[in-house]
């Protein structure tokens, strides 16, 4: 049976850590590495370590045995937190990332880290206040290398001005170059995660993902 590894932050709420995990599918033998922040005071301390006695019990309610490892980090420096996540993510066997627990001086440090290493991270669950429910989200590969050969191709598609996918046809009809440089452009695109593609009438679509979105506004 393959074992996941957990990498969560905490707070004073359990089961912001929990929920994620336990919908996850945590099984036996998994994993579980808790970050916490450093407490100011006693109250805070107690506070922290009853909300890790609630995570170990519920979890271990639900298999019947784990690992659970805890490791305190100091935040008052954010660079220096931001690269303790990093380093706790690539060490060892690609985890799967909770978030939505733990103070936003580690909370964010460890979204920011499970970015930047988005093709390290097995998958990541974001429990939601709001709605109350947990959910699987892809993180977008920010650290991906574009591919220069296609800044045409993909200058055209975000110039397309339409939400709606366009056609490979029509990215070359726009284009200096034939369409089958342009499809390799696309594909290019696509592997690194800056566009996705799909069939409509036995033609290829593209339209931008997130990343694209996002690297489009940095390029332009």
């Amino acid at each position: 049976m393959h074992m996941r590894r957990y990498i969560s932050p905490i707070g004073f709420s359990s089961h912001l850590v929990t929920r994620p995990i336990i919908a996850d599918g945590v099984s036996t033998g998994d994993r579980v590495e808790i970050l916490r922040p450093e407490q100011p005071d006693e109250a805070g301390e107690e506070r922290a370590q009853n909300a890790i006695h609630d995570v170990r019990s519920t979890l271990s309610s639900v298999v019947n045995s784990l690992e659970l490892d805890v490791t305190v980090l100091e935040t008052t420096e954010f660079d220096a937190t931001v690269n303790r996540c990093s380093e706790l993510i690539v060490d060892g066997q690609q985890p799967v990332v909770c978030l939505g627990a733990g103070a936003t001086d580690l909370h964010l440090p460890l979204a920011i880290a499970a970015t930047a290493h988005s093709d390290q991270v097995a998958a990541t669950m974001v429990y939601s206040d709001l709605g109350q429910t947990t959910r699987e989200i892809n993180l977008p590969a920010l650290t991906a290398e574009f591919p220069g050969r296609a800044r045409d191709t993909f200058r055209l598609l975000v110039e397309s001005d339409t939400d709606e996918p366009v056609a490979l046809a029509d990215l070359a009809e726009a284009s200096s170059v034939d369409r089958t440089t342009v499809s390799r452009h696309v594909q290019a695109l696509e592997t690194n995660g800056f566009v996705e593609t799909t069939r409509e009438q036995r033609q290829k679509h593209a339209s931008l993902t997130v990343l694209g979105l996002i690297f489009s506004r940095n390029m332009y």
